[in-house]
């Protein structure tokens, strides 16, 4: 049975017809932070407005989407288009199966408040104007249907058609018979003669004899024993069947899978927006983070998520040719004759990016001892450890000279170690950001100019600052926003009035005593790379400094 597949790319989840393009100008400002809020790094490609809800045309991480909010600002929902050959093979089993010969119109992911991300599919018939079927499958598990809503005067494809029953034919009207005239006989005609009835034949007689006839001795027969009635053979008890013991999927570490319906949701959601479609996918739950492993763009992936759904970090087993052109110099200028054994990219909530790249030096092909280096994401030299050297701790064998020789080449490569700035912080301010933010960790500490104590860290929208005063009060809260977001109004202000200036990344600010929202916007000089901020309300119009 033939299924045509067809996806509508121009109609994606809009309806040209009855939507209306906007410039991002048109769109409220409630909309736009909305979107913000839920995407702070996502591309937006397009603004239109749909049956009274806003529609933002967006780019997260190469997935094509549309962010559905409501004229007072409230997030619905949103769609990421998926390829239908990308689709799980039980998703589309259903569809060939209940809906034959119909065509797949809208096939994407569907993202929703406080729900696991689904499959969302409209199917309808070949034709113009023809009202689809809505589905939805779960995207765990065996990817379930999870509901079904049909239109109006639905026809199920499936069931035979019904024939239109044969109809009775009319009684026809006797016509009345022409009498043919016979010819008149002269003779009067001869009685038809029935067949005669054989006879049956007389039974022959025997003769007569004067003997009396011999009668034979009738034998006596033998009363037959009745035969005892056989009690009924129990049926013998079934053998029970084995059951093959449950499959237990460990990692490379001896850690055991757990069942998908243990993940909470909020950490399945997090992962559909780090990774579209995994392959293999298990989850492991290591020191209290959950760890999705799996396949990615054909390359083995773990991603970390934390309970709460802030995502940690994604690790990516590398190539070797994949490793850059300044770590491929560093590794060629120090270690030359080397061999590659691989190499894992670490991407973190925090930016601080890290490769690291294991290789056995020329020295030790023979004994197998790994040389590891880590590298930023600029390709720098983090840090070396040596096959005596253990990351995250001193090993026996290693000695202060070596430590020190360690620090000497760090300083040779221009590098240097994180400072810890948090001792500089008042305890009365860390535990009320402790209080406020309990879930957040690795937090960098800084004082500003006003002698107030920013802390920085990363969350689901991305880098956040929450800045508190020497009492521990909350004097403003920051949300970093991507550039190419920043209102057209702000955009254009700045290209009229600072004409060399170019816009290196902004804020959406909420002053906690003001109750205030608005915008800080960094500028930088092109010519003289000398940095500027500007503030700007939440209509864009522009604030004194």
């Amino acid at each position: 049975m033939l299924l045509i597949i067809m996806v509508q790319a121009v109609a994606f989840f809009v309806n040209p017809v009855s939507a209306q393009k906007l410039k991002p100008a048109d769109v409220p400002a409630d909309v736009t932070q909305t979107l913000e809020y839920q995407y702070p790094y996502v591309k937006v490609t397009g603004w239109a407005k749909d049956d009274g809800k806003y529609v933002a045309s967006i780019k997260d991480e190469g997935a094509n989407g549309k962010v559905y909010i409501s004229e007072s600002g409230q997030w619905l929902y949103t769609h990421f288009n998926v390829p239908q050959n990308e689709l799980p093979s039980t998703v589309m089993e259903y569809v060939r199966t209940n809906y034959p010969d119909f065509i797949v119109s809208v096939s994407c992911l569907q993202e929703k408040e406080n729900e696991k991300a689904q499959y969302y599919l409209e199917v309808k018939p070949d034709g113009v104007g023809m009202k689809p079927s809505v589905l939805l499958f779960s995207t765990t598990g065996r990817n379930e249907l999870v509901s079904r809503t049909d239109p109006d005067n639905f026809k199920d494809p499936t069931l035979p058609e019904e024939k239109p029953a044969p109809k009775a034919p009319a009684p026809k009207a006797d016509k009345p018979v022409a009498s043919k005239t016979e010819p008149k006989a002269d003779k009067p005609a001869a009685p038809k003669q029935e067949p005669k009835a054989d006879k049956p034949a007389a039974p022959k007689q025997e003769p007569k004899s004067d003997k009396p006839a011999e009668t034979k001795p009738v034998k006596e027969t033998k009363p037959v024993k009745e035969s005892e009635p056989k009690e009924p053979k129990e049926p013998k008890p079934e053998k029970p069947k084995k059951e093959k013991p449950e499959e237990v999927i460990t990692d490379e570490h001896g850690n055991v899978a757990l069942k998908p319906n243990t993940v909470p949701d909020i950490v399945t959601k997090a992962l559909t927006k780090k990774v579209m479609h995994p392959e293999d996918l298990n989850w492991f739950l290591i020191d209290s983070t959950y760890v999705a492993k799996c396949v990615y763009s054909g390359k083995k992936t773990a991603v970390y998520i934390k309970p709460n759904g802030l995502w940690d970090k994604t690790l990516t087993v590398l190539p070797e040719e994949s490793i850059t052109g300044p770590m491929l110099k560093h590794l060629n200028d120090f270690y030359k004759g080397y061999r590659f054994k691989t190499a894992v990219r670490e991407q973190r909530a925090d930016k601080n990016d890290k490769t690291m790249v294991d290789f056995y030096e020329k020295a030790n092909y023979k004994s197998k001892l790994v040389t590891t280096v880590i590298f930023d994401k600029t390709g720098k030299l983090i840090r070396t450890i040596d096959p005596d050297y253990q990351l995250g701790g001193e090993d026996s064998k290693q000695t202060n000279a070596d430590d020190d020789a360690l620090d000497k080449y760090y300083e040779k490569m221009n590098m240097s170690l994180d400072n810890d700035d948090s001792k500089d912080v008042p305890e009365n301010v860390k535990a009320a950001f402790k209080l406020k933010y309990p879930r957040v960790t690795n937090v960098e500490w800084k004082e500003d100019d006003n002698m107030n104590y920013q802390a920085i860290y990363f969350s689901a929208r991305g880098k956040e600052i929450c800045v508190f005063n020497s009492y521990g009060e909350i004097v403003e809260t920051m949300v970093m926003g991507k550039v190419e977001n920043l209102s057209s109004t702000i955009d254009e202000y700045i290209k009229k009035n600072y004409k060399n200036c170019k816009v290196t990344e902004y804020y959406t600010v909420r002053k906690m005593a003001e109750k205030l929202t608005c915008y800080k916007v960094f500028i930088t000089n092109k010519k003289t790379n000398e940095e500027d901020i500007l503030w700007f309300n939440a209509s864009g119009r522009p604030l004194e400094n």
